[in-house]
């Protein structure tokens, strides 16, 4: 198994393991050397924030990723990602053929139809050529892992169900598009230009957006639009940037009424303009 999950390429089933105990063993050292550099305190218990507190006071939270899926509050609380399906290391912070993606990547592994857990063999930096088109029941888990998705495009949640994304740094996204991109292992179609949002929510619902950095994108850094619902956006840090926060894309869109979204505990930091949110 360990030979395995050393390839940069193979099939799926190369990388996604079944077993927790491989998975934590692979970032273990990882986890203590981040938290120890970046003093994110990950073990730290009795917070006051009960979303923290629903993992970190697990001493082995590690073994137990997939609890983070019980710990979201408000009208998100129900997403449930990828918790019931297997893990998926990525391994290869390349993204050099959207359509046709490698394993081991990110993007192979948010394109696929089954649920997903997505952890990280180790930090990186990953720059998408175009624009990450998830598929329904993913979770993108960071913990443990210094990953930034920085300098290209940036995350695309359109049409779909059950997406949890956590501890990840996005940023510098840049609108990309009229290209061939996939977004399912059996589709992939063209995509007309791309805003460059950091995390752009379309006409989708029970999403959970979690202990995320963003800063610095060219269009917004979250926004949901288009009936999207069933959201909550928590333990955020945003930076540096002008359009930071939709919420619904137009007064007359009577689509947005059923628009549920709950922004808790995240901190708007330094250089922000507006939209904090809107």
């Amino acid at each position: 198994m360990a030979d395995r999950l050393n390839e940069g390429a193979g099939s799926l089933n190369e990388h996604a393991v079944e077993d927790p105990e491989v998975v934590a063993s692979m970032v273990d050292t990882s986890i203590r050397n981040s938290t120890e550099r970046r003093k994110l305190g990950f073990t730290s218990c009795a917070t006051g924030n009960s979303i923290d507190d629903c993992w970190r006071c697990d001493p082995n939270w590690q073994r137990n990723r997939r609890r983070l899926a019980d710990c979201a509050i408000g009208f998100g609380r129900n997403a449930i990602g990828g918790r019931d399906g297997r893990f998926y290391v990525v391994s290869n912070p390349g993204d050099d053929d959207p359509v046709n993606p490698r394993p081991g990547t990110l993007r192979h592994a948010v394109i696929q139809d089954r649920p997903l857990w997505i952890v990280f063999k180790r930090d990186m930096v990953i720059t998408l050529k175009q624009e990450l088109i998830m598929n329904s029941f993913k979770t993108i888990d960071g913990r443990g892992a210094d990953v930034h998705i920085a300098n290209g495009a940036c995350i695309t949640i359109q049409f779909i169900t059950n997406v949890i994304i956590h501890g990840l740094h996005i940023h510098d996204c840049k609108p990309t598009g009229n290209a061939m991109v996939r977004s399912s292992p059996t589709d992939y179609g063209w995509r007309t230009i791309a805003d460059g949002d950091g995390i752009s929510i379309f006409g989708s619902s029970h999403i959970w957006i979690d202990h995320n950095s963003l800063s610095n994108c060219a269009d917004g850094l979250i926004d949901a639009i288009m009936g999207s619902t069933a959201i909550t956006i928590s333990n955020n840090h945003f930076t540096h940037h002008n359009e930071v926060m939709l919420l619904g894309h137009s007064d007359s869109y009577t689509g947005d009424k059923i628009m549920q979204v709950t922004v808790a505990y995240n901190r708007f930091g330094e250089g922000l303009v507006q939209r904090m949110p809107r």
